[in-house]
């Protein structure tokens, strides 16, 4: 995995000269790591030079290891950092990340990339983005016409190999508290939920993903039905846009919310995507004056 970043003064071969590199991130820390050990033994930075393309194979200029032991520099470089610590912010980006087919990462410049038919959707992905990543402003939400989506791009190697674990590694900063539960199950519910009438449904082809979602849920005292096979492997899809057929390469699965549990939906969780969240109202109110007759006529 490589990031794109000026690395004029490190060089594979001594005095050779470049003007621009590509260094993985891991081989920057694993220098940088070498040259801390290598001054604690009171070498000269002509020493550490030699012991470095000895052990590495790569030469560092004087100045970057100067740089480097005083601390000035550090290896990450230009690299986006982010706030790694849980917050509703990163349990959002997680759970968007989880959504099948929206969130596409591209590993040799780290970007992160989501292509999405709502823009209030793309919105809050950019902003909770720019949270973590510690920018003073959103990404730009553009609108690409060939594709017919609402586009965010943000980039950050330190994000991408976070995000790039097992989502089972991610469960620390997705359950950190009722916050971050909502948050990530909102972000989820935003990629692969749909309403329809008083049907609450979640889809995914993930069905071990599926079942923490429902266990989440409960949590957040909203029961599901079972969770069942929607799409078999090898089924046709039809692109309505382009018109092509495609065939899925994995099973499909689904559950719903139970009706009774909508209103509770509603209020806990909700959607960032306003027709949806629309819908949602609409369900949560229509469940609730039904179960207010239904008591009513119960106490008459």
């Amino acid at each position: 995995m490589f990031i794109d970043i000026q690395t004029a003064s490190i060089s594979l071969y001594p005095r050779q000269s470049v003007k621009r590199s590509y260094l993985a991130l891991g081989s920057r820390i694993e220098l940088f790591d070498l040259v801390s050990e290598l001054v604690k033994l009171r070498l000269s930075y002509r020493q550490i030079q030699q012991a470095v393309l000895q052990r590495k194979h790569a030469w560092l200029s004087k100045s970057t290891i100067s740089y480097w032991v005083r601390r000035i520099h550090n290896p990450l470089g230009k690299v986006n950092q982010f706030q790694s610590g849980p917050s509703p912010e990163l349990a959002y980006v997680i759970g968007v990340v989880l959504g099948d087919g929206n969130l596409n990462i591209h590993g040799y410049n780290a970007e992160l990339i989501l292509a999405v038919t709502d823009y209030d959707f793309a919105e809050e992905f950019s902003a909770s983005l720019a949270t973590i990543l510690g920018r003073p402003k959103p990404y730009k939400v553009r609108w690409h016409p060939r594709k017919n989506r609402w586009i965010v791009q943000g980039s950050s190697i330190l994000l991408y190999n976070f995000l790039s674990c097992d989502w089972r590694d991610l469960k620390k900063w997705i359950e950190h508290c009722s916050r971050c539960r909502a948050a990530f199950l909102r972000a989820f519910y935003d990629a692969e939920g749909s309403v329809s009438g008083r049907k609450l449904s979640l889809h995914n082809s993930k069905k071990a993903l599926l079942l923490y979602i429902q266990d989440l849920l409960k949590r957040h005292r909203v029961e599901t039905s079972r969770l069942y096979l929607r799409r078999s492997a090898g089924t046709a899809l039809l692109d309505p846009d382009s018109g092509k057929v495609y065939f899925r390469r994995k099973d499909g699965f689904s559950f719903i919310v139970r009706t009774k549990s909508i209103p509770q939906f509603a209020k806990e969780i909700g959607f960032s995507i306003e027709r949806k969240q629309r819908r949602l109202c609409e369900a949560a109110r229509g469940i609730g004056e039904k179960t207010s007759i239904t008591t009513r006529g119960k106490s008459s």
